[in-house]
């Protein structure tokens, strides 16, 4: 009984919309310390996540000193709305998202999101201050190889 609701439980994941899988990654942020990068592979694409785990290897601070989810890396608080969802095709997505960070201060981020075997991840962020943030990063790292769907990458400007 117990195999059967976990093995329901993995496939409504991986048949999650893209809607869903985002606003799950943003309600993490309720709870304190929140970071999706301290286990990205939930979070982003496996070309990204190779990434991420190349550029923290060393014990130095790598190229990546912030969080790209919501351009920053301190906030009051973080709340984060989807705005639009586009879907050119059923592997791949674009989540428009408005991040408030408290204080008035707030950011509009393109995501960019492919499907995985383990369902929807980020394969690139772009925010008005970082730019093609996930796509700088990744070319900062090289040997690691591009995900599919390739996708052209863009800056969201605040209100586009």
């Amino acid at each position: 009984m117990i195999l059967v609701a976990l093995t329901l439980l993995a496939a409504a994941q991986a048949a999650q919309s893209p809607r869903g899988f985002i606003e799950q990654v943003y309600s993490g942020y309720r709870q304190d310390g929140f970071n999706p990068l301290a286990d990205p592979k939930l979070y982003f694409s496996p070309e990204l996540t190779a990434a991420i785990a190349k550029d923290s290897s060393g014990g130095e601070v790598g190229y990546l000193d912030g969080d790209p989810l919501c351009d920053c890396q301190d906030y009051d608080r973080l709340a984060a709305k989807v705005v639009t969802i586009l879907r050119p095709s059923a592997k791949a997505a674009t989540a428009h998202v408005h991040v408030d960070l408290g204080q008035h201060e707030g950011r509009d981020l393109e995501l960019r999101l492919i499907m995985t075997p383990s369902g929807w991840r980020i394969s690139m962020c772009s925010a008005p201050i970082t730019g093609a943030f996930c796509a700088h990063f990744k070319a900062q790292t090289p040997g690691v190889e591009q995900d599919q769907p390739s996708i052209a990458l863009t800056t969201v400007s605040k209100g586009a």
